[in-house]
C-alpha cells in the first residue's frame, strides 16, 4: 500500500481483508472480495522473502478456485480419478503457474525430461492439430494426474458433466461438444482475470501460453522464476495465446482501477 491510504486506513483495509481471504470468492456485485484477493496476489509476488513468490500467489488462487466453485456443481460432473481423456487437449497457463509446475517436477528428472520433450513436439500445433495427435500430458502416470493437487487453473477448470462426450471429442475424434456446468465457468472465468489482474499490477507481463512449453523454460535455470520476476521476458520465444475477450478485458481494467490506489 501507499500513502494515498493513511495508516488508519491502511489498518481498517487489512482487517477488511482478513475476513474475505478466506472465503469462496464472492461472485457478486460487491468488489471487496476480488479486491482482497488480488491484494493478497500482488504482495506474493512481490513478496523478498519467499522461496518461490509465483508458487505462493498461484496456490492462493487455485485454493480460491476449489473453495469457490459450489459443491452442487462438483456433483453433476463425470470426472473421476483415473478418467484422463481430455488430457491430450492443450493447456494454457500464465508465467507463475509455469513455475509453480515446474517446483513440483524438478526433481523429478524423468518427468522433466517427459515435458521437455512433449514441449518441442507440440510447440508449434493449433488447438485442432493438437487434439488430432493424441499426445498425452506427460505428467500422467498410469492415466492420473501426479502433480492433482498443483494442476494449473485451466486443468482446474476444464470438466464436463457427461463422459459420452469426452470419448466423442478426444477418443473418436469428433467436434468437441462438452457440457460444463455454468457455475464452474464462472468461477474459472473470474479467478483468471483475478490472476491476470495480479500481474499487471505486480508489473509483470500477463502472457498466457502452451504449458509444455512454458514448464519447460521454467525449467531451463534453477533462477529462470528469479530472472522473469527481476523483468526478463524469458517467454518471449514462445507463442502467446490471443488477449482476452473484449468483455474480460473490461472485467480485468475494472478490478485493477478499483484495486490500483490501495496498492
Amino acid at each position: 500500500m501507499n500513502s494515498r491510504l493513511s495508516r488508519p486506513e491502511r489498518r481498517a483495509l487489512q482487517r477488511q481483508d482478513e475476513v474475505f481471504l478466506p472465503q469462496p470468492l464472492h461472485m457478486g456485485t460487491d468488489p471487496r472480495s476480488i479486491a482482497a484477493h488480488i491484494r493478497y496476489v500482488v504482495h506474493a509476488l512481490r513478496s523478498p522473502s519467499a522461496k518461490s513468490p509465483s508458487s505462493e500467489a498461484v496456490a492462493h488462487v487455485l485454493a480460491l478456485h476449489d473453495r469457490t466453485v459450489p459443491k452442487q456443481a462438483e456433483k453433476l460432473l463425470a470426472c473421476r480419478k483415473g478418467c484422463s481423456h481430455c488430457c491430450s487437449q492443450m493447456v494454457v497457463i500464465t508465467a507463475p503457474e509455469a513455475f509453480y509446475v515446474a517446483a513440483q517436477i524438478r526433481n523429478k528428472p524423468e518427468m522433466a525430461a517427459a515435458v521437455q520433450e512433449i514441449a518441442r513436439q507440440t510447440a508449434t500445433l493449433t488447438l485442432d492439430e493438437r487434439l488430432g495427435r493424441n499426445i498425452f500430458c506427460p505428467m500422467l502416470t498410469d492415466a492420473i494426474c501426479s502433480i492433482y493437487a498443483t494442476r494449473p487453473l485451466g486443468c482446474r477448470g476444464f470438466v464436463s458433466t457427461n463422459l459420452d462426450a469426452c470419448i466423442a471429442a478426444f477418443v473418436r475424434g469428433e467436434t468437441p461438444n462438452i457440457p460444463m456446468p455454468n457455475d464452474s465457468i464462472s468461477v474459472l472465468y473470474a479467478c483468471r482475470m483475478l490472476l491476470l489482474a495480479s500481474l499487471r499490477l505486480a508489473g509483470l507481463k500477463d502472457g498466457v501460453y502452451e504449458m509444455n512449453s512454458a514448464i519447460a523454460i521454467a525449467l531451463s535455470a534453477k533462477d529462470a522464476e528469479a530472472q522473469w520476476l527481476a523483468g526478463a521476458d524469458l517467454f518471449a520465444g514462445l507463442q502467446s495465446t490471443p488477449p482476452p475477450p473484449p468483455q474480460f478485458e473490461s472485467s480485468i481494467r475494472q478490478m485493477m482501477a478499483f484495486v490500483a490506489p490501495t496498492i
